[in-house]
């Protein structure tokens, strides 16, 4: 080591002690000191050129081995050890941008929690999700499938704090709902234009995935107006946000926000990986408006509030199951890009999300169970499901859990 910087000490002597001579006076010096038999003005040239990178290669590699072992490294000015403390005064980079819309929108999003009491007291929970605030005295949005169909949940803000919270208005049909908590003074999550948003967009998905409390994820804007009549949901008349954005259990009812800080959607579904969806926020306004007049309404009449019963659209059977039909497009899609998804269907629907509680629950139905039989019954499309829950009392369904067969039997419960 110490005859290598010897010898890059005498490159930078040498360098030095020619620098006010002109590089073809040193190198005929330089050649002049030996015979050289072939000696013109084009080899002159490329001997300059062979000895100023031979030098300065070596002096890099020197100093490259000397900053190594001292575990220093070089900046443009000057050179910094890498364990000494970073200056804060230095402002940060643009590309924290992500960062500052995330601080922004953050407070508002909160942590729903449902329990159920078991026979020794102890509470239990029954599912879990996300919502966000959207008015400072304690109004919360959330997705209908979130609470469960209970009246009172469990909402954790940002800050910690756990607090009961009343469901006051449901959709079921949209999937959303309000729940409304006893604080003031609460930070809001402003609603955007839905209907502005673009493909190509940058998202962020915000909640608490798997109870993972404060969790972002960030993507695009796939597509504005997926139809649910295209993705086989043939009861509801909706376009959905499809996102890259990842969108697990727990982010339901969490907010998809702009870069404008702005919640765009409701975040709902996820069928995998790269392909998720969120209710629009136009959609979601509209829904709010509702059921602030409900709201006034029963502040009058004194049945809708604390302690009420949730206001549900009404539906005849009711099963507890968000459904996708699989288009051969879709189904081939699947079966290359989940190795444990069955291989060997043609046809059916695809379940990405049961209520808990519901029947389908109760029943042994799981997110991601394929459905291709009821009651005997091929299933092409989830129209063809609902059709026979129309008319039917019990429906024994034949699933794919990965590549494993079910039979179950679902009774439906009769709403009025």
């Amino acid at each position: 080591m110490s005859n290598f910087r010897v010898f890059s000490t005498k490159c930078v002597t040498f360098l030095r002690n020619t620098s006010n001579i002109s590089s073809s006076t040193t190198l005929r010096r330089f050649l002049s000191q030996k015979s050289y038999t072939y000696y013109n003005p084009e080899s002159q040239s490329r001997l300059t050129k062979l000895l100023t990178q031979i030098c300065g290669g070596c002096i890099a590699c020197g100093l490259s081995v000397y900053c190594l072992k001292d575990r220093k490294f070089f900046t443009n000015k000057f050179i910094v050890n890498a364990l000494e403390p970073s200056d804060d005064n230095i402002p940060r980079m643009p590309y924290s941008f992500l960062a500052d819309i995330v601080e922004m929108a953050q407070p508002a999003v909160v942590y729903i929690e449902v329990k159920i009491r078991n026979p020794y007291g102890q509470g239990v929970v029954k599912s879990h999700g996300s919502g966000f605030i959207v008015r400072e005295d304690g109004l919360v949005l959330t997705n209908a499938h979130v609470i469960s169909r209970q009246t009172v949940v469990d909402v954790k803000l940002q800050d910690g704090r756990v607090v009961k919270g009343q469901v006051q208005a449901v959709d079921s049909v949209t999937d959303l709902a309000t729940v409304k908590i006893n604080e003031k003074n609460l930070p809001v999550l402003k609603l955007g234009k839905s209907s502005a948003s673009r493909p190509g967009e940058f998202v962020l998905a915000m909640g608490s995935p798997l109870t993972l409390n404060n969790s972002v994820t960030h993507g695009i804007i796939s597509t504005v107006n997926r139809g649910s009549r295209e993705l086989g949901m043939e009861v509801r008349d909706m376009e959905y946000i499809q996102t890259d954005a990842v969108i697990t259990k727990g982010n339901s009812g969490g907010p998809l926000v702009n870069m404008k800080g702005e919640a765009i959607g409701i975040n709902t579904l996820n069928v995998m990986a790269g392909i998720s969806f969120a209710i629009p926020s136009d959609r979601a306004a509209e829904f709010l408006r509702k059921a602030e007049e409900l709201e006034k309404r029963a502040a009058k009449k004194g049945w809708f509030g604390m302690g009420s019963k949730a206001v549900t659209t009404k539906q005849n059977r009711y099963i507890g199951i968000t459904m996708f039909t699989l288009s051969p497009e879709f189904l081939s899609d699947l079966q290359s890009r989940a190795p444990n998804f069955p291989q060997h269907i043609t046809s059916g629907v695809l379940v990405p999300t049961v209520i808990h509680g519901s029947p389908a629950h109760r029943a042994g139905i799981q997110p991601g169970d394929v459905i291709v039989k009821i009651n005997d019954k091929d299933i092409k499309s989830s129209a063809e499901v609902y059709k026979i829950l129309e008319t039917s009392d019990t429906l024994i369904v034949q699933v794919y859990r990965q590549n494993q067969k079910f039979q179950l039997t679902i009774t439906p419960d009769t709403i009025d």
